[in-house]
């Protein structure tokens, strides 16, 4: 916990508060001018709002991933969940088949 008390974090501390305060007041002011008559403020006004939980989402992944690294090897999270495997393509096991395998030039040409 001593890790989100570090200079940087306090910075990203205060730039998240400020930055979703800064953000509801915003969207404040676009619906005070959405209900004086100006319709594109509508938009303005769901979107500012929407920023602010972006940042906050943001700024709660940052502090749990970084909480995440004071967890001791092997140990399991408290939920009981197991963490999910990552993720992987479907094609994965065929490109990897294409780029340890010879190029053919006879297979045709990239043109």
């Amino acid at each position: 916990m001593r890790r989100l008390l570090t200079p940087p974090w306090i910075v990203l501390h205060c730039f998240a508060v400020v930055l979703t305060i800064a953000f509801g007041l915003l969207g404040w002011w676009q619906l005070t001018r959405a209900q004086g008559g100006n319709a594109i403020s509508w938009g303005y006004a769901l979107e500012w709002p929407l920023f602010a939980v972006f940042t906050v989402a943001l700024w709660v992944r940052q502090m749990r991933l970084e909480l995440h690294k004071d967890r001791p090897e092997g140990e399991e999270p408290r939920r009981g969940r197991p963490e999910p495997p990552p993720m992987t393509s479907p094609f994965e096991a065929s490109i990897l088949s294409a780029r340890q395998s010879p190029s053919d030039s006879s297979q045709g040409s990239h043109a």
